[in-house]
Protein backbone atom coordinates (compact mmCIF):
# COMPACT_ATOMS: atom_id res chain seq x y z
CA UNK A 1 0.00 0.00 0.00
CA UNK A 2 2.99 2.29 0.53
CA UNK A 3 3.52 2.41 -3.26
CA UNK A 4 -0.13 3.32 -3.91
CA UNK A 5 -0.13 6.93 -5.16
CA UNK A 6 -3.70 7.58 -3.97
CA UNK A 7 -2.86 6.27 -0.49
CA UNK A 8 0.28 8.41 -0.30
CA UNK A 9 -1.69 11.44 -1.45
CA UNK A 10 -4.47 10.93 1.09
CA UNK A 11 -2.02 10.48 3.97
CA UNK A 12 0.33 13.32 3.03
CA UNK A 13 0.91 16.25 5.35
CA UNK A 14 1.00 18.50 2.28
CA UNK A 15 -2.65 17.70 1.56
CA UNK A 16 -3.60 18.41 5.17
CA UNK A 17 -1.86 21.81 5.06
CA UNK A 18 -3.50 22.73 1.73
CA UNK A 19 -6.96 21.79 3.04
CA UNK A 20 -6.48 23.67 6.31
CA UNK A 21 -5.38 26.79 4.39
CA UNK A 22 -8.39 26.46 2.06
CA UNK A 23 -10.78 26.12 5.00
CA UNK A 24 -9.13 29.11 6.72
CA UNK A 25 -9.56 31.21 3.54
CA UNK A 26 -13.27 30.30 3.41
CA UNK A 27 -13.67 31.28 7.06
CA UNK A 28 -12.00 34.64 6.32
CA UNK A 29 -14.39 35.17 3.40
CA UNK A 30 -17.25 34.44 5.81
CA UNK A 31 -16.22 37.49 7.87
CA UNK A 32 -15.58 39.75 4.86
CA UNK A 33 -18.68 38.99 2.78
CA UNK A 34 -22.14 39.59 4.33
CA UNK A 35 -23.86 36.24 4.81
CA UNK A 36 -27.39 35.12 3.91
CA UNK A 37 -28.44 38.40 2.29
CA UNK A 38 -30.75 38.91 -0.68
CA UNK A 39 -29.29 38.98 -4.20
CA UNK A 40 -29.90 42.73 -4.51
CA UNK A 41 -27.56 43.42 -1.56
CA UNK A 42 -24.63 41.70 -3.31
CA UNK A 43 -25.39 43.39 -6.65
CA UNK A 44 -25.45 46.79 -4.97
CA UNK A 45 -22.16 46.18 -3.13
CA UNK A 46 -20.12 44.11 -5.61
CA UNK A 47 -21.78 44.70 -8.99
CA UNK A 48 -23.43 42.16 -11.29
CA UNK A 49 -20.26 40.16 -11.98
CA UNK A 50 -19.10 40.09 -8.37
CA UNK A 51 -22.55 39.09 -7.16
CA UNK A 52 -22.74 36.25 -9.71
CA UNK A 53 -19.32 34.93 -8.59
CA UNK A 54 -20.34 35.07 -4.94
CA UNK A 55 -23.59 33.21 -5.57
CA UNK A 56 -22.02 30.65 -7.92
CA UNK A 57 -19.39 29.57 -5.39
CA UNK A 58 -21.76 29.90 -2.43
CA UNK A 59 -19.75 32.64 -0.72
CA UNK A 60 -23.03 34.21 0.49
CA UNK A 61 -23.45 31.21 2.84
CA UNK A 62 -19.84 30.04 3.26
CA UNK A 63 -20.27 27.66 6.20
CA UNK A 64 -22.86 25.59 4.33
CA UNK A 65 -21.38 26.01 0.84
CA UNK A 66 -20.40 23.17 -1.50
CA UNK A 67 -16.71 24.12 -1.24
CA UNK A 68 -16.76 23.97 2.56
CA UNK A 69 -18.36 20.52 2.46
CA UNK A 70 -15.80 19.29 -0.11
CA UNK A 71 -12.78 20.62 1.77
CA UNK A 72 -14.16 19.38 5.08
CA UNK A 73 -14.82 15.90 3.69
CA UNK A 74 -11.34 15.68 2.14
CA UNK A 75 -9.77 16.80 5.42
CA UNK A 76 -11.77 14.14 7.30
CA UNK A 77 -10.56 11.46 4.83
CA UNK A 78 -6.98 12.72 5.14
CA UNK A 79 -7.15 12.66 8.94
CA UNK A 80 -8.70 9.18 9.04
CA UNK A 81 -6.09 7.83 6.60
CA UNK A 82 -3.26 9.41 8.59
CA UNK A 83 -4.67 7.91 11.79
CA UNK A 84 -4.74 4.44 10.23
CA UNK A 85 -1.18 4.94 8.98
CA UNK A 86 0.01 5.98 12.46
CA UNK A 87 -1.65 2.96 14.06
CA UNK A 88 0.08 0.61 11.64
CA UNK A 89 3.38 2.32 12.37
CA UNK A 90 2.86 2.08 16.16
CA UNK A 91 2.00 -1.63 15.90
CA UNK A 92 5.15 -2.24 13.84
CA UNK A 93 7.30 -0.35 16.38
CA UNK A 94 5.85 -2.35 19.28
CA UNK A 95 6.34 -5.85 17.89
CA UNK A 96 9.28 -6.66 20.15
CA UNK A 97 8.77 -4.10 22.91
CA UNK A 98 5.93 -1.70 23.61
CA UNK A 99 7.02 1.87 22.95
CA UNK A 100 4.82 4.37 24.76
CA UNK A 101 6.12 7.27 22.65
CA UNK A 102 5.11 5.43 19.45
CA UNK A 103 1.46 5.32 20.55
CA UNK A 104 1.31 9.04 21.29
CA UNK A 105 0.88 10.00 17.63
CA UNK A 106 -2.02 7.55 16.96
CA UNK A 107 -3.84 8.76 20.09
CA UNK A 108 -3.30 12.37 19.02
CA UNK A 109 -4.80 11.59 15.60
CA UNK A 110 -7.75 9.75 17.18
CA UNK A 111 -8.34 12.80 19.36
CA UNK A 112 -8.35 15.06 16.30
CA UNK A 113 -10.84 12.69 14.61
CA UNK A 114 -13.11 12.89 17.66
CA UNK A 115 -12.93 16.68 17.66
CA UNK A 116 -13.93 16.66 13.99
CA UNK A 117 -16.79 14.22 14.63
CA UNK A 118 -17.96 16.28 17.60
CA UNK A 119 -17.94 19.43 15.48
CA UNK A 120 -20.08 17.71 12.84
CA UNK A 121 -22.52 16.57 15.56
CA UNK A 122 -22.71 20.11 16.92
CA UNK A 123 -23.37 21.63 13.50
CA UNK A 124 -25.79 18.95 12.34
CA UNK A 125 -27.74 18.18 15.50
CA UNK A 126 -27.08 21.05 17.91
CA UNK A 127 -29.90 23.46 18.77
CA UNK A 128 -29.86 26.91 20.28
CA UNK A 129 -33.15 28.67 20.98
CA UNK A 130 -34.18 31.72 22.95
CA UNK A 131 -37.33 31.80 25.08
CA UNK A 132 -39.03 34.73 26.78
CA UNK A 133 -41.32 33.19 29.39
CA UNK A 134 -43.47 35.26 31.78
CA UNK A 135 -43.69 34.21 35.42
CA UNK A 136 -46.36 31.53 35.80
CA UNK A 137 -46.19 30.49 32.14
CA UNK A 138 -44.61 27.45 30.49
CA UNK A 139 -42.72 26.63 27.30
CA UNK A 140 -42.14 23.31 25.56
CA UNK A 141 -38.44 22.47 25.24
CA UNK A 142 -36.93 19.60 23.25
CA UNK A 143 -34.40 17.62 25.25
CA UNK A 144 -32.25 14.62 24.41
CA UNK A 145 -34.95 12.05 25.19
CA UNK A 146 -38.08 14.06 24.37
CA UNK A 147 -40.04 17.26 24.91
CA UNK A 148 -40.49 18.59 28.45
CA UNK A 149 -42.37 21.55 29.92
CA UNK A 150 -40.36 24.41 31.39
CA UNK A 151 -42.46 26.36 33.88
CA UNK A 152 -41.24 29.66 35.33
CA UNK A 153 -42.27 29.80 38.99
CA UNK A 154 -40.51 32.98 40.08
CA UNK A 155 -38.04 35.60 38.94
CA UNK A 156 -35.95 37.93 41.10
CA UNK A 157 -33.46 40.72 40.49
CA UNK A 158 -30.82 42.08 42.86
CA UNK A 159 -29.96 45.72 42.15
CA UNK A 160 -27.04 47.95 42.98
CA UNK A 161 -27.60 50.98 45.19
CA UNK A 162 -28.93 53.09 42.29
CA UNK A 163 -31.92 50.71 42.05
CA UNK A 164 -31.59 50.54 38.25
CA UNK A 165 -28.43 48.56 37.43
CA UNK A 166 -28.96 44.81 37.98
CA UNK A 167 -26.32 43.02 40.07
CA UNK A 168 -27.75 39.52 39.67
CA UNK A 169 -30.95 37.99 38.37
CA UNK A 170 -32.27 34.48 38.61
CA UNK A 171 -35.16 32.29 37.52
CA UNK A 172 -36.78 29.58 39.59
CA UNK A 173 -38.23 27.03 37.18
CA UNK A 174 -39.82 23.60 37.29
CA UNK A 175 -39.18 20.98 34.64
CA UNK A 176 -42.24 18.79 34.08
CA UNK A 177 -41.54 15.60 32.14
CA UNK A 178 -42.93 12.11 31.82
CA UNK A 179 -40.98 9.37 33.59
CA UNK A 180 -42.21 5.79 33.58
CA UNK A 181 -45.61 6.92 32.33
CA UNK A 182 -46.03 9.54 35.07
CA UNK A 183 -45.30 13.26 35.13
CA UNK A 184 -42.42 14.22 37.39
CA UNK A 185 -41.51 17.75 38.52
CA UNK A 186 -37.88 18.80 38.94
CA UNK A 187 -37.21 22.26 40.47
CA UNK A 188 -34.18 24.16 39.14
CA UNK A 189 -32.63 27.58 39.66
CA UNK A 190 -30.91 29.47 36.84
CA UNK A 191 -28.62 32.44 37.48
CA UNK A 192 -26.36 34.60 35.37
CA UNK A 193 -23.10 32.63 34.92
CA UNK A 194 -24.72 29.64 36.66
CA UNK A 195 -26.74 27.71 34.05
CA UNK A 196 -28.91 24.69 34.82
CA UNK A 197 -28.86 21.39 32.93
CA UNK A 198 -31.58 18.84 32.28
CA UNK A 199 -31.80 15.96 29.81
CA UNK A 200 -28.76 17.11 27.83
CA UNK A 201 -30.08 20.69 27.61
CA UNK A 202 -28.25 23.68 29.07
CA UNK A 203 -30.45 26.60 30.18
CA UNK A 204 -28.68 29.97 30.46
CA UNK A 205 -30.03 33.11 32.09
CA UNK A 206 -29.58 35.73 29.40
CA UNK A 207 -32.10 38.55 29.80
CA UNK A 208 -35.30 39.69 31.48
CA UNK A 209 -37.97 42.33 31.19
CA UNK A 210 -41.49 43.34 32.17
CA UNK A 211 -44.76 42.19 30.69
CA UNK A 212 -47.91 44.20 31.28
CA UNK A 213 -51.50 42.96 31.07
CA UNK A 214 -54.16 45.30 29.70
CA UNK A 215 -57.83 44.93 28.78
CA UNK A 216 -59.00 46.44 25.49
CA UNK A 217 -62.76 46.97 25.38
CA UNK A 218 -65.49 48.48 23.26
CA UNK A 219 -69.22 48.66 23.80
CA UNK A 220 -69.57 45.23 22.20
CA UNK A 221 -66.58 43.17 23.34
CA UNK A 222 -63.41 43.11 25.37
CA UNK A 223 -60.17 41.14 25.35
CA UNK A 224 -57.14 40.88 27.58
CA UNK A 225 -53.74 41.38 25.99
CA UNK A 226 -50.23 40.73 27.34
CA UNK A 227 -47.63 43.17 26.02
CA UNK A 228 -43.89 43.07 26.63
CA UNK A 229 -41.86 46.23 27.07
CA UNK A 230 -41.63 48.25 23.82
CA UNK A 231 -43.68 45.63 21.97
CA UNK A 232 -46.36 46.67 19.47
CA UNK A 233 -49.80 45.11 19.10
CA UNK A 234 -51.80 45.67 15.91
CA UNK A 235 -55.30 46.97 16.62
CA UNK A 236 -56.56 47.27 13.05
CA UNK A 237 -55.46 47.67 9.43
CA UNK A 238 -52.31 46.58 7.63
CA UNK A 239 -49.07 48.09 6.37
CA UNK A 240 -48.81 51.87 6.48
CA UNK A 241 -52.48 52.13 7.53
CA UNK A 242 -52.09 49.77 10.50
CA UNK A 243 -53.11 51.13 13.89
CA UNK A 244 -50.81 49.75 16.61
CA UNK A 245 -50.51 49.99 20.38
CA UNK A 246 -47.14 50.14 22.13
CA UNK A 247 -46.53 50.05 25.88
CA UNK A 248 -43.50 50.99 28.00
CA UNK A 249 -43.61 49.94 31.66
CA UNK A 250 -42.35 52.20 34.47
CA UNK A 251 -42.16 50.21 37.75
CA UNK A 252 -41.20 53.36 39.69
CA UNK A 253 -42.73 56.27 37.80
CA UNK A 254 -42.30 60.00 38.30
CA UNK A 255 -43.07 63.04 36.18
CA UNK A 256 -40.14 65.42 35.94
CA UNK A 257 -40.35 68.60 33.85
CA UNK A 258 -43.48 67.24 32.21
CA UNK A 259 -41.76 64.05 31.07
CA UNK A 260 -41.98 60.50 32.44
CA UNK A 261 -38.90 59.39 34.39
CA UNK A 262 -37.83 56.00 35.75
CA UNK A 263 -36.66 56.42 39.33
CA UNK A 264 -35.77 52.75 39.82
CA UNK A 265 -36.56 49.28 38.50
CA UNK A 266 -38.34 48.28 41.70
CA UNK A 267 -42.14 48.17 41.55
CA UNK A 268 -42.92 51.06 43.88
CA UNK A 269 -45.17 53.20 41.67
CA UNK A 270 -46.14 51.23 38.56
CA UNK A 271 -47.34 53.10 35.48
CA UNK A 272 -47.45 52.41 31.77
CA UNK A 273 -46.73 54.86 28.98
CA UNK A 274 -48.95 53.89 26.05
CA UNK A 275 -48.65 55.06 22.45
CA UNK A 276 -51.10 54.55 19.58
CA UNK A 277 -49.52 54.91 16.14
CA UNK A 278 -50.70 54.82 12.55
CA UNK A 279 -47.91 53.16 10.61
CA UNK A 280 -44.83 54.68 12.25
CA UNK A 281 -46.50 57.97 13.20
CA UNK A 282 -47.75 58.39 16.82
CA UNK A 283 -51.30 59.75 16.97
CA UNK A 284 -52.05 59.51 20.72
CA UNK A 285 -50.19 58.80 23.97
CA UNK A 286 -50.52 59.12 27.73
CA UNK A 287 -49.80 57.32 30.99
CA UNK A 288 -51.94 55.00 33.11
CA UNK A 289 -51.54 53.93 36.71
CA UNK A 290 -52.30 50.38 37.78
CA UNK A 291 -56.08 49.83 37.70
CA UNK A 292 -56.82 52.98 35.72
CA UNK A 293 -58.70 53.10 32.39
CA UNK A 294 -58.63 55.53 29.49
CA UNK A 295 -60.04 55.94 26.00
CA UNK A 296 -57.09 55.46 23.67
CA UNK A 297 -58.79 55.46 20.26
CA UNK A 298 -62.34 56.61 19.48
CA UNK A 299 -64.54 54.03 21.30
CA UNK A 300 -61.63 51.79 22.37
CA UNK A 301 -60.79 51.81 26.05
CA UNK A 302 -57.78 50.31 27.80
CA UNK A 303 -57.40 49.25 31.43
CA UNK A 304 -54.01 48.62 33.04
CA UNK A 305 -54.65 45.29 34.83
CA UNK A 306 -51.26 44.05 36.02
CA UNK A 307 -47.60 43.37 35.37
CA UNK A 308 -44.91 40.80 36.02
CA UNK A 309 -41.42 39.82 34.96
CA UNK A 310 -40.59 37.62 32.03
CA UNK A 311 -37.29 35.75 31.89
CA UNK A 312 -35.13 35.42 28.80
CA UNK A 313 -33.53 31.98 28.68
CA UNK A 314 -31.13 30.67 26.08
CA UNK A 315 -31.59 26.92 25.69
CA UNK A 316 -28.75 24.90 24.14
CA UNK A 317 -28.57 21.27 23.11
CA UNK A 318 -25.16 20.26 21.79
CA UNK A 319 -24.47 16.52 21.49
CA UNK A 320 -20.99 17.21 20.12
CA UNK A 321 -19.55 18.84 23.25
CA UNK A 322 -18.74 15.57 25.15
CA UNK A 323 -17.15 14.12 22.02
CA UNK A 324 -15.04 17.27 21.51
CA UNK A 325 -13.88 17.22 25.14
CA UNK A 326 -13.02 13.53 24.81
CA UNK A 327 -11.01 14.29 21.67
CA UNK A 328 -9.19 17.15 23.39
CA UNK A 329 -8.31 14.82 26.29
CA UNK A 330 -6.85 12.24 23.88
CA UNK A 331 -4.87 14.96 22.09
CA UNK A 332 -3.30 16.01 25.42
CA UNK A 333 -2.52 12.38 26.37
CA UNK A 334 -1.08 11.74 22.90
CA UNK A 335 1.21 14.77 23.11
CA UNK A 336 2.43 13.69 26.54
CA UNK A 337 3.13 10.15 25.35
CA UNK A 338 4.83 11.39 22.19
CA UNK A 339 7.20 13.92 23.75
CA UNK A 340 7.44 13.61 27.53
CA UNK A 341 8.25 9.90 27.52
CA UNK A 342 10.81 10.42 24.76
CA UNK A 343 12.60 12.94 26.91
CA UNK A 344 12.59 10.58 29.88
CA UNK A 345 13.98 7.79 27.74
CA UNK A 346 16.79 10.07 26.59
Amino acid sequence: MKNNKIYRFLTSIRLAIILLVAIAVLCILCTLIPQNQSASVYVEKYGDFGASVIQFFGFHHVLSSFLMYVFGMLFAINLAACTWKRFRWAIACSKNKIRIDAWGSPLLHVGLCLILVGSVLSIGFGRQLYYEIPVGKTANVAGRSGVFELQVDDFAVDYYEDGISPRQYRSKVTVIAEKSGKKAATPLEIEVNAPAKYDGVTMIQQAYGWQTTVTLSTDKASRQVEIKDNEWVTLSGEGEDAISLGVAFYPDYAKVDGKPKLLSNQDKNPYILWVVAKGETPIASNVLALGESATILESLRMTFDGYDYYTGLQVKYDPGIPVIFGGFFLVCIGLMMRYIFVKKAA
